[in-house]
């Protein structure tokens, strides 16, 4: 199938997850998919197509998978590599959820042969690599979505609506703890806490307040795991940002939290504050003269986040169609990352980092 292939503005930072109106125009063939890396994020992207009209998924990427298996069903091919899927001129787009240093080649690999791409973040390691990532994909007039979910999440959609009847927006309290812990194998290449999991929550900050350089970041860390420690990298994060105009943030986080996956943000502003809440799985209390209990937070991120998936892989689909090539700007993109590189240093050094200082050196 050929699909068109124009150039894509960025869409809005406002209303990344917004999509176009195609009631008039006819859909097309499916668009012809290749899953390179089917772990966790994979499985979360499988599951998503497979329940989607908008796509056909021809092949899977993942070396540890027998070509005897078919997790995509028997329609669907099992390689080792990606030569053979990018070769292929049926192929329309690749979804980039291999292991994070594999990140940069596969969707350099993929966009160089002419396929649109769905990409977990990070893009790359280095600023210089985003931007070249960023570079390929308009040279080439290619979609180049991330996989910043928390951005197509109903509540937070929500809570950025109700931002303009508060008002100047004063302080942020954040709260971001992750259930169950990653395994160490995951965590020895995720980057560090910063970029691996805090950058979520740099995201979010840029997706509720538009592009807002902070001027400075301090942040502090510790490992209770030692093993995590020896890595080194730290479980348990607090994170304090202070914008030019006087905006407060904290964020804390931790890669455990016993009771559920813990995702809370609170914005306090003039005339008000909006908070949205953690999903519980059902919303009923009991109270007796015992007390009272109610249903525990969502044990972890699959259960928190199987509509964002979702919708984020329809929102790539409809992005190819209508040439809306890209979810998250490169702008956003590169401010997230830069602040996750600040907070690091911040914690390894225990000192404040200017952000607007190390942004404007870099881009």
């Amino acid at each position: 199938m050929t699909l068109l292939r124009g150039f894509g503005l960025y869409v809005s930072a406002g209303y990344p997850c917004v999509l176009a109106d195609v009631s008039a125009t006819p859909m097309p063939e499916k668009i012809t998919i290749c899953i390179a890396g089917l772990g966790r994020a994979g499985h979360f992207h499988l599951r998503s197509v497979q329940s989607s009209e908008q796509f056909t998924l021809r092949y899977i990427v993942d070396p540890a998978i027998s070509a005897n298996e078919h997790p995509g069903g028997q329609q669907t091919k099992v390689l080792p590599t990606l030569e053979e899927a990018l070769s292929d001129p049926a192929l329309d787009a690749v979804f980039v959820s291999t292991p994070t240093p594999y990140h940069y080649e596969h969707i350099t690999q993929s966009l160089k042969a002419g396929k649109h791409v769905f990409a977990e973040k990070p893009l790359g390691t280095t600023v210089s690599e985003i931007q070249n990532c960023f570079d390929l994909a308009e040279e080439k007039r290619l979609a180049l979505h991330l996989g910043f979910q928390r951005r197509c999440d109903q509540n937070f959609q929500a809570l950025k609506k109700s931002i303009q009847e508060i008002g100047s927006v004063r302080t942020i309290k954040t709260s971001s703890r992750d259930n169950p812990q990653p395994s160490l194998d995951y965590l020895r290449i995720s980057g560090n806490i910063f970029h691996d999991m805090l950058i979520h929550d740099f995201d979010m900050l840029i997706y509720l307040l538009g592009m807002r350089v902070p001027e400075s970041v301090y942040a502090i860390g510790y490992a209770y795991n030692q093993d995590i420690g020896d890595l080194p990298d730290f479980d348990t994060v607090l994170v304090t940002l202070k914008y030019p105009d006087g905006l407060m943030c904290a964020i804390d986080t931790s890669r455990i939290a016993v009771y559920g996956y813990d995702q809370r943000i609170e914005l306090f502003g003039e005339k008000g504050m909006v908070i949205a809440e953690n999903q519980r799985n059902d919303s009923v209390q009991v109270h007796t003269e015992a007390g009272m209990r109610q249903s525990p937070v969502q044990h972890s991120f699959p259960q928190r986040y199987q509509d964002a998936y979702a919708r984020e892989v329809e929102i790539f689909g409809q992005g190819i169609l209508n040439q809306r090539f890209y979810n998250v700007t490169r702008e956003e993109c590169l401010l997230s990352h830069i602040i996750a590189d600040a907070a690091h240093q911040s914690a390894t050094t225990n000192s404040v980092v200017n952000v607007v200082q190390m942004y404007n050196s870099c881009v």
